[in-house]
């Protein structure tokens, strides 16, 4: 038998950021395009943003009615609500053939999502190897005349406790050369 009534659920979709008013402009965008992506908001209840950690939090509550199982799967994933509550049918029957083709949408979505998480995380690791050398050539620079570590800080930024591991890395590569608080380049 396949499923014929439509599934009506409560759904909780929360937003973390700041200013309060940016995320609340973004939650509202999400909704409007949720409706224009056609899903069927029965009602939504927005909570005004509350402070968390330096940041807000603010969520909404919707309502929404979908046609097919697969539509409710479609926007768990692209909503990532943090509450989900089935309101109706009590009891869903489905057809096995439907089963598994539920069963392979879920898992091409989890694959997708796999596959982008793998590339964000290769470009996240080029990102922080181009970082760190772009940060050693700064260090480089720097001690073209020699420097104290407390010199090197006041020119770069950064504090000693984590300016101390860079420059002691390139000391032992032999980038830098230390003599008595002093660091310079070799050339």
């Amino acid at each position: 038998m396949e499923q014929t009534q439509p599934i009506v659920g409560r759904f909780i979709i929360e937003i973390l950021g700041a200013p309060a008013e940016f995320i609340t402009q973004k939650l509202e965008e999400h909704v409007q395009k949720l409706k224009d992506a056609g899903v069927q908001i029965i009602t939504e209840k927005y909570e005004e943003p509350a402070p968390k950690d330096n940041l807000f939090t603010q969520f909404v509550e919707l309502q929404i009615k979908f046609p097919k199982m697969v539509d409710l799967l479609d926007f768990c994933f692209d909503s990532m609500p943090s509450s989900v509550e089935i309101i109706s049918p009590e009891q869903l029957t489905l057809d096995m053939n439907d089963f598994e083709d539920l069963m392979n949408d879920f898992q091409a979505k989890l694959h997708h999502a796999d596959m982008m998480l793998k590339g964000l995380q290769a470009q996240k690791a080029l990102l922080d190897k181009n970082a760190v050398n772009v940060f050693h050539n700064f260090i480089k620079f720097a001690c073209k005349a020699p420097q104290t570590l407390k010199e090197l800080t006041s020119l770069l930024g950064m504090g000693e406790k984590e300016l101390t591991p860079f420059v002691d890395g390139l000391v032992q590569k032999g980038t830098l050369k230390k003599d008595g608080n002093k660091y310079h380049t070799n050339g």
